[in-house]
């Protein structure tokens, strides 16, 4: 049977849609991080904390194909992590540039519906996963230059406050 979704099934796509939106952008911002480490700044200390921000800056403006493409030709990522990346970035093409015509007409059934949010579900775990590789591979690659996770928590806390009108 056919249906229009109600008003809380709308609201669920949209949470869905935006939940996976927001959980991409944050693995690509701890890939684009990582491909700041290990393409241009190499050895901490090399450039200023100017540059590097700058060159984090470089990279978060590229595209995750782009993203993909540089870690690929650098060989910044183990081929196991940069084959999965692959994977997902075809689900994210899915999700911005074809659900809607592509499987807008299934979420007029239950069954269209229910696929579609498993899909999205699906998709946020696995760019939550993702990300998690990723930043194993960031911690990995500071710990072998002498930079300590603490360090770099620490780091992390001190933006968090700046951001909350903390610090």
């Amino acid at each position: 049977m056919r249906r229009q979704m109600n008003h809380e099934e709308l609201d669920e796509l949209y949470r869905g849609v935006g939940r996976c939106v927001w959980h991409l952008q944050y693995l690509e911002d701890v890939l684009h991080t990582l491909l700041a480490l290990k393409v241009d700044i190499r050895v901490p200390g090399r450039v200023s904390p100017e540059q590097a921000t700058q060159l984090i800056a470089k990279h978060r403006r590229a595209s995750l194909g782009t993203a993909l493409g540089t870690a690929d030709k650098h060989a910044a990522l183990p081929a196991d992590l940069l084959c999965k990346l692959r994977s997902l970035k075809e689900e994210r093409d899915w999700l911005v540039h074809r659900s809607m015509h592509q499987d807008g007409d299934d979420l007029y059934t239950d069954a269209g519906r229910k696929l579609t949010f498993k899909r999205l579900e699906d998709l946020m775990e696995n760019s939550l996963s993702l990300k998690g590789l990723i930043m194993a591979e960031v911690e990995s690659f500071t710990a072998k230059h002498g930079v300590s996770p603490t360090q770099v928590e620490a780091i992390a806390w001190q933006e968090i406050a700046r951001l909350k009108g903390n610090a």
